[in-house]
């Protein structure tokens, strides 16, 4: 297969890219130390008969890696999830406080305004 070289390629990231070593790379296209590639060379890439597994310890620490940065999420949600409950029973017991102080004080009510008198007939209102 042929390949042709873009912008930021480097014969790692092709080689991983396509799964074959990286001197198989090198062999195949004759590239000559100091193993440089430039922009719109043409590579040919053998076509891997099966990709390359990667090693079991990398992929168990990488496991376990993740485990760990599950845990510790679960147990930020389970501390934050923890601390919104007592929000909201805080919320409740002030929103209960707040009610019964508002039974409690008695507003003034304002005093009764006089309804308006009827104008007699024939007269006209002020300006």
């Amino acid at each position: 297969m042929n390949y042709v070289v873009r912008s930021g390629d480097t014969l790692n990231s092709i080689a991983s890219r396509f799964g074959v070593p990286v001197q198989e790379l090198i062999r195949v296209n004759n590239i000559a130390y100091p193993y440089y590639i430039y922009v719109g060379q043409n590579l040919f890439i053998p076509v891997a008969t099966t990709p390359t597994p990667a090693p079991a310890g990398e992929v168990n620490r990488r496991l376990d890696r993740l485990e760990r940065r599950v845990d510790a999420l679960r147990d930020d949600y389970t501390r934050l999830s923890d601390r919104v409950d007592r929000l909201e029973s805080r919320v409740t017991r002030l929103e209960t406080r707040v009610t019964r102080l508002e039974r409690l004080v008695i507003l003034p009510t304002p005093a009764p305004t006089q309804p308006p008198r009827p104008r007699p007939p024939g007269t006209t209102p002020p300006r």
